[in-house]
This record gives structure tokens, C-alpha cells and sequence, in this order.
């Protein structure tokens, strides 16, 4: 993602990469460390994984907005593309609950 923003003439400054999760909870978790307070903050992810990146990222108080997604390559087959889809049904009502959790318990 950090290569497409630079292609696309974001300064080299204004993109922060965050490398340290092994999963989007704890990306957020992470991102929301570093960011709180600066403004505007973009969530810069693949289309199908966007939404669940916005909505934990407003829910650990960050005011993220959208970059537009990279498009799919076309040579991407359709069962993987639905595959993409399909596991984001349960990953986002679960990483919601914990967020949540995480949020009443002051760990965010």
C-alpha cells in the first residue's frame, strides 16, 4: 500500500506504515497508538477489507477516512474474490466485540 500512495504523489512524510500487527485488530490497536491526535488519518487497504478497517478504527476514536482501494487485478478468479468477501462476514461482527471490549476495559 505504501508503494501505491507514493505512485500515486503521496510525500513520502505523510505515509505511515504499521508492521508490527498480525491481525487487523491489532494493526488498529497499534495505528491508533500512533496517531491519536494528528489529523486527517486515511485507511489505505484492499476493498473488501476497507469497511472493517474504518469501522475499528473509529471505534478506537480515530477519525479515518477511506483512500480509494487499489482495483483487483482482472487475473484475480472470482472464487477468490468471493473468498475475500466471505471471511470478512464473521471477522468484522468479532473484531467489533472486541473492540468493544476493549474500549470498556481502557485497553484502547
Amino acid at each position: 500500500m505504501a508503494r501505491l500512495l507514493a505512485d500515486a504523489g503521496y510525500p513520502a512524510g505523510a505515509i505511515h506504515t504499521e508492521q508490527t500487527g498480525t491481525d487487523t485488530l491489532s494493526s488498529v490497536r497499534a495505528v491508533a497508538a500512533i496517531v491519536r491526535g494528528k489529523s486527517p488519518i486515511y485507511a489505505c487497504t484492499s476493498a473488501y477489507h476497507l469497511p472493517r478497517c474504518l469501522l475499528l478504527l473509529r471505534l478506537a476514536g480515530i477519525r479515518a477516512r477511506a483512500c480509494p482501494p487499489p482495483p483487483v487485478p482482472a487475473a484475480t478468479s472470482q472464487w477468490l474474490r468471493w473468498y475475500w468477501r466471505l471471511r470478512e462476514t464473521p471477522a468484522l461482527p468479532y473484531d467489533v466485540l472486541l473492540m468493544l471490549w476493549l474500549r470498556a476495559t481502557g485497553k484502547v
